[in-house]
């Protein structure tokens, strides 16, 4: 969600308090029950938010609207699908057409419409598709032919939505023949849907809202009905397709599904299936994650910048979720779940599809179709940030430090490099590790956002060891940048099965798996104890405690026999306050650090698809694979701005739901290096490609503080005690 103005907040509140009103609850509530084919009860909540100017609230106050602008249009967005009503009309009449109307129509039509689609007296539609075209807007044949006084147009259009209760529709039309490019001659027309000629008929569909198709046999059409310039139709498309694209829709839709079906699986009972939690745990963190792409864009629409790469990467996220959402409302028994799947494959197809999108990054964003050019970057809040640290981080790393012991596949140091304990030392050493600290103990202050930069920059080298656990113990401890003590997390948090016991200061039973904890100077334990769980601190060379390596992956099995535990080790209990914060800070620091990994792992990937060559083109211009790589870069971006967003959502106090998003990255990292070991061939295979270093890396950083399934169980559960 993005940062709202304090204006913004208020005209929120007051929207709220409008929707709690008895008029206006009593026509939503109506609307709600009638659902989608609704025409009064629907109609009489479009007109009840037109009296204030709030159904088009970011249009100008001269055309019916609020004067206000795209984030108040989206909250407006955001309290009718929260509250149930039916937001197709909505979406087509204000947000598709009426937006295009009011930035390319003329003033004649803009006087006349524009004010009776804001005070929802009159709705439209899109008049886009054909049979044989479909999305191909380029192959259109629908023809618009020059007449005294404006234009007659023929031919057919389906798929189209809410035209059997439109008024008007927006229709594409060729009024040259095919030029050169397929694209010329395409022109926009405003055209009532009574005019002699102009017959619809209804198609039923899965969703409850029927497509229609509609055959146009001589209709005339006045030249003032002309939106832009005739011939010029395909700019305006492709600006309002890009408008429709920002992903919102389908999220405000998924988000509202997901809390249904969360309620219902509450009250049912199956919230109760481990499977079912986790299920709505992983989901949580892909709808939050999409809200984050979908927010950024309607933030752009208001610096008035049309982000075609980002709305595509939004709007094919954000989709996407449409269906396994539907699946588990059918698990889970929800009543309305015949509805969801039902409309789920709309939401992939709307707008363009999810290949349409996918081709529209490959191009745009990955370049796919350029050998030797880089990704074209996406928008980063934190670059400037990105860059100081990255250069930071590689002059205190230099190429031979990279390649030192703190690589799980290497056995001995390469070409003489530094091990594990010297790579500790610099990142001490060079107050990288030091980037939280208070100014106190030497440190810069800064915040876990910052960090999870700072982690990211380290994932791309492989670089960090033990950093995340150790800063998450230190700043509840308060040492010295300087003094800082290597701290391996041992029986995660995540796992609640391994789990040894703690009574009377001493330590005994097993850990478990550990990863790392022949690199640790302490041992981080969730210990059970008389008065609940605790989270303590073990000295690794102290009496009894057993480290026995498991293989090359520095997989460590851990015990403790009678251990001491001297009380100021013990770091706080489980499930306090305090607890549930270092875990934020150790959960989103592995997720920046994996976002690294796999971040130089696509990177690494999409350079050598570009590079090698087979049937004489370059791999990455397959379809197929572009479409891989645009689906993995969409998921990398999404999410990164989640961990970011939780990370700020951390440094303001606020509770973070850091365990499921680290599961969703730790799938990620696993699907990106796995993928890019495919997409390198055989040669991807051997260890002297890099890709392979990260393959394994992500295998063993994926399950350093409990595997995605036990992180997931956490989030559902809260404390797995």
């Amino acid at each position: 969600m993005i940062a709202l103005r304090d204006e913004q907040r208020v005209f929120e509140h007051e929207l709220r308090e409008f929707f709690a009103t008895s008029e206006m609850a009593a026509a939503v509530a109506a609307a709600a029950v009638a659902g989608p084919g609704a025409g009064e009860p629907l109609h009489l909540v479009h007109r009840l938010l037109g009296r204030r100017g709030w159904l088009a609230a970011g249009w100008p106050v001269r055309y019916g609207g609020a004067g206000r602008g795209p984030v108040e249009a989206a909250l407006v967005h955001r309290e009718l699908v929260r509250h149930g009503v039916p937001d197709l009309l909505f979406v087509v009449s204000i947000c598709y057409v009426g937006n295009l109307l009011l930035a390319a129509a003329g003033e004649v039509v803009r006087e006349a419409f524009l004010p009776r689609l804001a005070r929802g007296e009159l709705t439209s539609c899109t008049l886009y598709s054909e049979p044989s075209t479909g999305s191909d807007l380029a192959s259109l044949s629908c023809r618009a032919e020059e007449v005294p006084g404006g234009f007659r147009l023929s031919g057919t259009k389906v798929y189209s939505q809410a035209t059997e209760h439109a008024g008007y529709g927006v229709v594409a039309a060729r009024t040259a023949g095919p030029a050169d490019a397929p694209h010329d001659g395409i022109t926009l027309f405003w055209m009532p849907l009574d005019a002699s000629g102009v017959t619809v008929r209804t198609t039923p569909c899965l969703s409850a809202n029927p497509f229609s198709r509609v055959t146009l046999d001589g209709v005339e059409v006045s030249a003032d009905n002309v939106i832009g310039t005739v011939g010029e139709g395909w700019p305006l498309l492709n600006e309002a397709l890009s408008m429709e694209r920002t992903g919102l829709e389908a999220h405000l839709k998924v988000r509202r599904w997901l809390d249904d079906i969360a309620a219902h699986a509450r009250t049912g009972g199956a919230g109760s299936d481990p499977a079912v939690a986790q299920a709505l745990a992983a989901l949580e963190s892909e709808v939050s994650a999409g809200g984050e792409l979908a927010w950024e864009m309607i933030g752009k629409q208001a610096q008035g910048r049309l982000d075609g790469v980002g709305a595509a990467m939004s709007k094919w996220y954000n989709t996407e979720v449409g269906r396994p959402l539907a699946r588990l409302a059918l698990d889970v028994g929800l009543p309305d779940a015949g509805s969801l799947l039902g409309e789920a494959p709309g939401l992939t197809l709307s707008a363009g599809t999810s290949e349409i999108m996918l081709y529209a990054i490959a191009g745009g964003h990955l370049r796919v179709q350029i050998p030797d050019a880089a990704a074209e970057p996406l928008d980063d809040p934190d670059a400037r940030l990105r860059r100081r640290l990255r250069r930071f981080v590689e002059a205190t790393f230099p190429g031979p430090l990279l390649a030192a012991g703190d690589d799980p596949i290497r056995t001995e140091p390469v070409d003489g490099s530094p091990g594990p304990d010297e790579v500790w030392r610099a990142l001490v050493d060079s107050g990288t590790a030091g980037l939280t600290l208070p100014r106190a103990a030497g440190g810069s202050a800064a915040g876990l956002a910052d960090s999870v930069v700072l982690m990211h920059e380290l994932g791309r080298l492989l670089i960090a060891g033990p950093l995340a656990p150790t800063l998450a113990v230190a700043e509840q401890d308060g040492p010295a940048a300087g003094d800082l003590t290597r701290t391996v997390a041992v029986a995660p948090p995540a796992v609640g099965h391994h789990r040894p016991a703690l009574a009377d200061g001493r330590l005994t039973g097993d850990a478990g798996p550990v990863v790392g904890a022949e690199q640790a100077d302490r041992l981080l334990v969730l210990a059970s104890a008389p008065a609940g769980p605790a989270l303590v601190v073990v000295d690794r060379d102290a009496d009894g405690v057993k480290i026995v390596s498991r293989g090359e992956l520095r997989i460590a099995e851990v015990g403790f026999a009678d251990a001491a535990v001297p009380q100021q080790n013990v770091v706080c209990a489980a499930g306090s306050p305090a607890y549930w914060r270092l875990l934020d800070r150790l959960y989103l620091r592995q997720s920046g650090y994996l976002l690294g990994l796999a971040g130089h792992a696509f990177e690494l990937t999409l350079r050598y698809a570009k590079g090698r060559r087979q049937f004489g083109r370059p791999v990455a211009t397959f379809q197929h694979v572009s479409f891989r790589l645009a689906a993995l870069a969409t998921r990398l971006h999404a999410a990164g701005r989640l961990v970011r967003a939780l990370a700020v959502t951390h440094d303001a106090g606020g509770a973070a739901g850091s365990a499921a998003a680290l599961a969703l990255v730790s799938e990620l990292a696993r699907d990106v290096t796995a993928e890019g070991v495919q997409l390198h061939g055989a040669y991807g295979y051997t260890l002297a490609a890099p890709v392979a270093r990260y393959y394994r890396r992500a295998a063993v950083e994926t399950i350093r503080y409990g595997t995605p399934a036990a992180l997931r169980a956490q989030a559902a559960a809260r404390l797995p005690v």
